[in-house]
């Protein structure tokens, strides 16, 4: 029904531009004085006379926007509203009958106005890949950027929701009004009474060459790095023992709870069973002998420094000692690589006063969620974006690095929210953060910090302007002498005043 009534639309369209061009032909050469006024008017609006000698910058209007494909969008992150004329608005609505991207429902009820009141006017990041929003607290990124985002984006998501207020004011609405399955990951049950939970272990095929590499993934993730270590052995060695022992796990342990993240904490804090393990590794021939590779090389660790590797193990393992966090940890309600199938939306919720003890945690959920779509393989039709609200609390974690430059074509979109740009810096070190700047459009809102605004001032450029100046000046002087002697007497008196 709507395509048979997009057809007659497109139809009727196209007699009546050819009904105005056969009234022009008629009228001419009438209308075509009256077709110069016209085009002279535009001309003289859009700025013939604009100056460019000192730069060209200025701000976009409708068509620059519509030239980039940021209004009249349908998808995309919303970062404002633009009041449109009314020849705009019949412009927007004959245009999309014959978007090829726009289905028949959509540009009939664009063209009778359901939508278009609404959404018309609406500026969105439509082509944009990454997003690295700069706001600082109170700015309203939430509800000026997040939560529109959610309420409108049909797309997969993963959320990083520190109060759970995102999923309160949107999860049901994901859920109803695209279909979504809506998992929420709340160990501390901020939200929900009976959240789901997540094990990385329970994904990972024992069979699959690339199950080591997967391993060291994690243990990547759960060591969280400052940037400010003097000695980096430390934490290479931690890492190495979480690998190899997610690694001998994930090849001898059975599905369920010992085949889980929490067995993984328990060898490495028990000496007996944690030898044992090692020397399991010694005797494996699995994954082409790379496990007893692995195992090879604990064993060259031994008093002190075996002692002072496994201290940094437990530092970093700590976030895994709760009871909130073992219950979470120890299966799986869900399967992250539905994520692809672009019908699921997961909530990372964790309380404020635990973000700096859970940040291996959270890391965790992110960089395994990230594998798992980009396990799926090469696609751009059903994309997944990681909406990471305090991104500094993070740190540096190299599966952001990884999906700022490498897992677009997986069909990765990441939206990170900072602070202020000295907060990127601090998880970029040494220049870094080029390229996420150089990779991400940027938005910035309520900055308040002079580091960032000359960053703003920068990227808006330079734009001529012209200035007009002048003066007055007036002076009066007076001397006068008396007798003979050399006596004298002045007077001087002078007055200006300049105006630009």
């Amino acid at each position: 029904m709507y395509a048979l009534s997009r057809v007659l639309l497109v139809c009727a369209s196209v007699a009546c531009l050819s009904a105005a061009l056969f009234c022009l032909a008629v009228m001419w050469p009438t209308s075509a004085v009256f077709l110069a006024v016209i085009a002279l008017g535009s001309a003289a609006r859009g700025g013939w006379n604009r100056l460019t000698t000192l730069g060209s910058a200025r701000w976009a209007d409708s068509r620059d926007l519509r030239r980039a494909r940021m209004l009249g969008a349908s998808r995309g992150i919303i970062v404002g509203r633009l009041r449109l004329h009314r020849r705009e608005i019949i412009f927007d609505r004959v245009r999309g009958l014959f978007a090829p991207g726009t289905n028949a429902h959509d540009a009939c009820r664009n063209f009778f106005g359901g939508r278009l009141a609404k959404d018309s006017g609406l500026v969105r990041l439509s082509q944009s890949t990454h997003v690295a929003a700069f706001a600082p607290t109170g700015a309203g990124k939430g509800v000026s950027l997040v939560v529109p985002f959610l309420l409108t984006s049909p797309e997969s998501a993963v959320v990083v929701d520190f109060k759970g207020e995102l999923a309160t004011l949107t999860a049901h609405h994901r859920q109803k009004q695209f279909g979504h399955r809506t998992v929420i990951l709340d160990p501390f049950r901020i939200v929900s009474k009976m959240p789901d939970y997540y094990n990385p272990l329970d994904f990972i095929d024992r069979t699959d060459p690339l199950a080591i590499d997967q391993c060291n993934d994690l243990a990547k993730a759960m060591v969280v790095r400052t940037g400010e270590e003097r000695e980096k052995h430390w934490d290479d060695s931690a890492e190495a023992w979480i690998a190899a022992v997610l690694a001998t796990i994930v090849q001898y342990g059975d599905v369920g709870e010992s085949r889980s993240i929490q067995t993984m904490r328990e060898l490495l804090s028990d000496p007996a069973k944690l030898e044992l393990a090692v020397k399991l590794m010694g005797e494996s021939d699995c994954w082409d002998g790379m496990l007893r590779r692995m195992g090879g090389h604990l064993r060259h660790f031994v008093d002190k420094e075996k002692s002072s590797v496994l201290t940094t193990v437990g530092r970093h393992l700590r976030f895994l000692d709760t009871v909130a966090v073992a219950e979470n940890t120890r299966g799986s309600s869900f399967n992250p690589e539905k994520l692809r199938d672009g019908k699921m939306t997961v909530y990372l919720i964790l309380p404020p006063d635990h973000l700096r003890a859970q940040a291996g945690l959270l890391r965790l959920w992110i960089s395994s969620m990230m594998r798992a779509v980009v396990k799926g393989g090469l696609q751009e039709t059903s994309l997944v974006h990681f909406v990471v609200d305090e991104a500094a609390s993070l740190g540096h974690l190299e599966a952001i690095d990884d999906a700022i430059d490498k897992y677009r074509a997986f069909g990765i979109r990441l939206m990170l929210i900072y602070q202020s740009l000295g907060q990127l810096r601090r998880c970029f070190p040494e220049g870094q953060e080029q390229t996420l700047l150089s990779n991400a459009t940027q938005v910035f809102f309520g900055v308040n910090d002079n580091q960032t605004a000359e960053h703003v001032s920068t990227r808006l450029g330079d734009s001529t302007i012209l200035v007009q100046s002048g003066g007055t000046s007036s002076g009066n002087s007076h001397q006068s002498g008396l007798g003979p002697q050399a006596a004298s007497s002045s007077a001087s008196y002078n007055a200006s005043s300049n105006w630009a």
